[in-house]
């Protein structure tokens, strides 16, 4: 295990405890909180920048995540949301009002991450494995303590899946979401395709989509496996006429994949643009002056949305693709 794993494995761990002691005491923990716990474990094995003042002054404000490893690096802006377990049903706040604004949360954190080229992402924070009373979280899913299940504590999942109507019980959630200690963890099966989009796909995107992949890659196809799990689940089919937009001229620094389908499908926006471009051959300067100590906090905050509470840089483990 490296060390960015057992920090990520200590992260979930105390975040269970505290969530634990609330729920024997019948007190509610906070999303602020697990955030707090979850960052300073990662902390041991990642850089945290942390914007101090914002994070005191805005609850619930959204982070920058950047995995960044020799090959490429791959950007999200992540927001917590809690689950909440009443009769079986499970429930997430994703239509929260931001109070005296008139504004959806959800309309920022993807309004956010459009101007900074990231990918909106939910941390959704599940709860001990007893709140959730030990649903089967898979076809893996073992009887008993099952790691599995106790791993779902901190899990992951794009914006752009989500759906009250849809995730309302742990089958759903979990089917739309990945754990974050699998978030790396190279992907056994090509993504969910439909013939029609599969023939729209440019030769490289093709490849990535149907071969395991290690590092940031991985990370990316464990995003994209599940929008596209969700596109083939609706019942609009892609144009027969195979379109695709350019995500910017060849260079060794922007986007990964120039050319993506701009199949809309049930989601309303081009969902290949929004999930890949984010990845990147290179990281943003702000992110290679963090990763060097080279940088000053003040400017860097200043230069970013008022909503962001800090920047977290990781280098994910890399296993075999």
């Amino acid at each position: 295990m490296t060390a960015a794993e057992d920090s990520f494995r200590q992260a979930r761990i105390h975040a269970a405890r505290h969530m634990a002691a609330c729920e024997s005491a019948d007190l509610r923990w906070s999303e602020t909180t697990i955030t707090e716990i979850v960052t300073a474990q990662a902390a041991r094995a990642v850089t945290v920048v942390p914007f101090t003042q914002r994070a005191e002054a805005l609850s619930g404000a959204d982070w920058i995540w950047w995995w960044v490893d020799g090959a490429s690096a791959y950007g999200m802006l992540v927001q917590a949301k809690r689950v909440k377990v009443r009769d079986g049903k499970w429930s997430f706040d994703f239509g929260y009002e931001i109070g005296g604004t008139g504004r959806l949360q959800r309309e920022v954190l993807r309004s956010t991450a459009q101007t900074l080229d990231l990918l909106p992402v939910y941390a959704l924070y599940l709860g001990t494995a007893d709140y959730r009373r030990w649903e089967r979280c898979s076809e893996t899913h073992r009887s008993g303590r099952c790691l599995a299940c106790v791993k779902r504590t901190i899990s992951l999942m794009p914006e752009l899946v989500a759906s009250q109507l849809i995730m309302n019980d742990a089958a759903s959630t979990y089917e739309s979401s990945v754990a974050l200690e699998e978030l790396w963890t190279p992907p056994t099966e090509a993504a969910l395709l439909s013939p029609l989009l599969e023939s729209q796909l440019a030769p490289e995107l093709a490849e990535f989509l149907q071969t395991p992949q290690s590092g940031t890659r991985a990370i990316t196809r464990s995003m994209i496996d599940r929008v596209l799990r969700a596109r083939m689940g609706a019942f609009s089919a892609p144009s027969p006429i195979a379109t695709s937009m350019s995500l910017g001229e060849h260079d060794q620094l922007g986007p990964v994949f120039k050319n993506v389908p701009d199949d809309t499908g049930h989601f309303g926006l081009p969902y290949f643009e929004q999930t890949l471009r984010p990845l990147r051959h290179a990281p943003p300067a702000y992110v290679v002056g963090i990763m060097t100590n080279d940088f000053d906090e003040e400017r860097l905050q200043s230069n970013l949305p008022e909503n962001i509470a800090g920047v977290v840089v990781a280098r994910p483990p890399q296993h075999g693709g």
